[in-house]
């Protein structure tokens, strides 16, 4: 097991001072992309204002297990590649109060996933072991104590005033009995101090999907095409319940000639303001709602 002394300071651990003067600040997008509706090998990226209302607002996001890979880490940044490969993904994401449909200021995203041969920072050794099924675990999985201090793949944002928070990262990879995700969670109530986040409530956990079209796509190219595992599809996986932004599912647009070249993924999130959801009450999936 790796020596954690070292390890980024946890939200849990951050010593927080007093609250005078401590602003919140987040790298907000401008425009919303929203999906092509085409054929053909054009990108066809449209775009609409970022506003809401309680008109348009979306119903409350579905919430879903924190999974076995969480890490409670104060990485503050938009990049959370670390030069890891795969086709880029320019990501957006905006929380909205679901009782009223205005957008959520100073609350912290954050963001987790593996990267294209479906291994997780902080569990190198355990992802591969449960990949090949060689760790396998007869009901929910527990919260798994990390076997590396890699902090890849992982980061948080703070919302700017109109809500959204955005990242530079890379389409997911896929791993054993998962279709492709990426795992977020929402805080808010803490204090945003020193590039950490502390004392906060965590009132949204959740996961995001892809367009089966794009992960055929990002398939046939490197570095996916080194991942040998088998892919489960969103039909079949037993935490996607529809094709909704409720239900996790991107806006993404990508270019249909060069799946390497960036993509762009959106999704607007409501969640409730007044809710606890951690995520932690283990991991059995809930029924498909198809």
């Amino acid at each position: 097991m790796a020596d954690h002394q070292h390890l980024p300071m946890s939200r849990r651990h951050v010593i927080v001072a007093g609250g005078a003067g401590i602003t919140a600040i987040g790298l907000s997008g401008t425009y919303i992309a929203t999906a092509n509706t085409g054929t053909g090998t054009g990108t066809g990226t449209a775009t609409t204002p970022l506003t809401s209302s309680a008109e348009d607002v979306l119903p409350l996001t579905k919430e879903t297990t924190e999974g076995p890979y969480y890490l409670d880490y104060d990485k503050h940044r938009v990049n959370i590649t670390e030069g890891h490969p795969g086709t880029p993904l320019d990501l957006r994401i905006q929380v909205l109060d679901a009782e009223t449909g205005d957008p959520v200021p100073d609350a912290s995203v954050d963001i987790w996933q593996c990267d294209a041969l479906g291994i997780y920072s902080g569990y190198e050794e355990t992802s591969e072991a449960m990949n090949e099924g060689e760790l396998v675990f007869p009901g929910a999985i527990p919260k798994l104590a990390p076997d590396s201090t890699t902090t890849y793949l992982r980061g948080f944002q703070m919302t700017g005033r109109d809500g959204w928070v955005r990242f530079r990262t890379i389409v997911p990879g896929w791993y054993t009995g998962r279709t492709v995700h990426i795992h977020t969670k929402v805080h808010t109530r803490g204090v945003f101090l020193d590039q950490a986040y502390a004392e906060g409530q965590t009132v949204h956990t959740g996961q995001v999907f892809f367009p089966e079209e794009l992960i055929e796509a990002v398939s046939g190219i490197s570095p996916y095409t080194g991942n040998d595992l088998p892919r489960t599809t969103n039909a079949t996986d037993a935490f996607y319940t529809g094709d909704t932004a409720a239900d996790g599912l991107l806006t993404v647009t990508w270019n249909r000639a060069d799946p390497a070249r960036l993509a762009r993924a959106s999704i607007r999130m409501a969640v409730d303001l007044e809710a606890v959801n951690p995520g932690r009450a283990g991991n059995a999936p809930p029924p498909p709602v198809r």
